[in-house]
């Protein structure tokens, strides 16, 4: 774009050619730092200049990993050091940073693919943050609370954004008495996003939890705040979950940098449902209904609905649990059903008494292989009879 400007007697004053100007779509990115990018930065996903990001310097730039310099943030609440040492750290994350691969950019260019308009990542994450942190009280702190520097930055992009991304939930599963609150203040947060953005129907795609791989008492809570998300599903409308399950890690709680990529592809075919109405995918496999074929209760066989393409692999399915009272079932086989590619045949050893609990990724480093035509997972899911 050329601008040019005159003064009263019609002469040129300011001639100045602006590039790199896009009209498309701008996607929130909010959470924790598995949205933020912890992934190791090897073979990234590659920029393109179609995907830009609003850094936290609020100045766009085409998107290249890592996404998130925090002590380049404009806004106090994201500056990891006194703010008379911002410059040097800022300095020295610039020279020796080795992690900070994110799902952004591979979502930015499935979406850009699908939509064919440009597409703006407004990055607001921050590693290590719990749900009452991003509590909507904050607006009025600004860019000194996280909340108050979200609203202030989706206003300086317009006010609008076409989704929000969110990827958090790991704080809240290490404090019981956080984890008991967590699924309202989660539909508080979403409720008043939507308010002070004048988005009464924004799209919210957010992840499930994935694993853990340290000591189960640091994150006591971390099955009740996955199953608290999938339900969340059933609580408000136009809401998705994202699976992330069946991903590998880079260390004990962080996304490896393949599964950033392939969940960044994930996150984008739910935006084609929510935001463009896009029937061409289902939101993924979840359970329609569970129930004993024989007498014996030895045949469980578990029915799932919004499966692209039928389930995947055929045999030697990994994840399901059968308990009762808090013991585990002997499994002997898990397989497709041949008649069916949306049901899974669970076989066990003995016959399972009244009362039994169906898990599936219950745990913190459970094995879980599941997934559809369309790479999307089966969540992490408890089933009572």
């Amino acid at each position: 774009m050329e601008v040019i400007a005159y003064n009263a007697s019609g002469e040129v004053v300011c001639q100045n050619l602006i590039n790199g100007i896009g009209v498309g779509d701008v996607y929130l990115l909010a959470g924790q730092s598995n949205m933020e990018g912890v992934g190791k930065l090897i073979e990234t996903e590659r920029p393109s200049q179609w995907v830009r990001c609003f850094y936290l310097d609020d100045q766009w730039g085409i998107a290249k990993d890592p996404l998130c310099w925090f002590n380049e943030a404009s806004d106090p609440v994201h500056w990891r050091v006194p703010e008379n040492r911002k410059e040097e750290a800022a300095r020295n994350e610039r020279l020796f940073r080795e992690f900070g691969a994110g799902l952004g950019i591979s979502f930015g260019k499935a979406m850009k693919k699908y939509s064919n308009v440009p597409i703006g990542l407004l990055l607001c994450a921050h590693g290590g943050t719990d749900m009452e942190q991003w509590a909507q009280a904050g607006l009025s702190d600004g860019g000194r609370s996280l909340y108050g520097s979200m609203l202030r930055r989706i206003n300086a992009v317009g006010g609008k954004v076409k989704a929000c991304l969110w990827y958090q939930g790991e704080s809240d599963a290490a404090d019981w008495d956080k984890a008991a609150v967590y699924q309202q203040r989660f539909i508080s947060l979403i409720e008043a996003l939507r308010r002070d953005s004048g988005q009464p129907e924004l799209p919210i795609l957010y992840a499930q939890l994935n694993t853990w791989l340290g000591e189960a008492d640091v994150f006591p809570a971390w099955n009740g705040i996955q199953l608290d998300q999938l339900h969340l599903e059933g609580d408000l409308s136009h809401v998705a979950l994202v699976t992330t399950i069946d991903l590998s890690l880079s260390d004990a709680i962080h996304l490896s940098t393949p599964a950033l990529k392939k969940l960044g592809k994930r996150f984008a075919l739910l935006a084609r449902r929510l935001c463009f109405q896009d029937a061409a995918y289902e939101k993924g496999p979840r359970v329609r209904r569970c129930f004993f074929a024989d007498r014996e209760r030895k045949e469980l066989r578990i029915e799932f609905e919004h499966v692209n393409g039928g389930l995947w692999p055929s045999k030697h399915i990994r994840g399901f649990r059968v308990e009762h009272e808090g013991a585990a079932l002997p499994v002997m086989d898990c397989r497709l059903d041949q008649a069916s590619a949306n049901i899974v045949i669970v076989k066990l050893k003995e016959s399972a008494p009244a009362g039994v609990e169906l898990w599936y990724g219950k745990g913190f480093n459970p094995v879980c292989n599941l997934r559809d035509g369309a790479d999307l997972a089966v969540p992490v899911f408890r089933y009572s009879f």
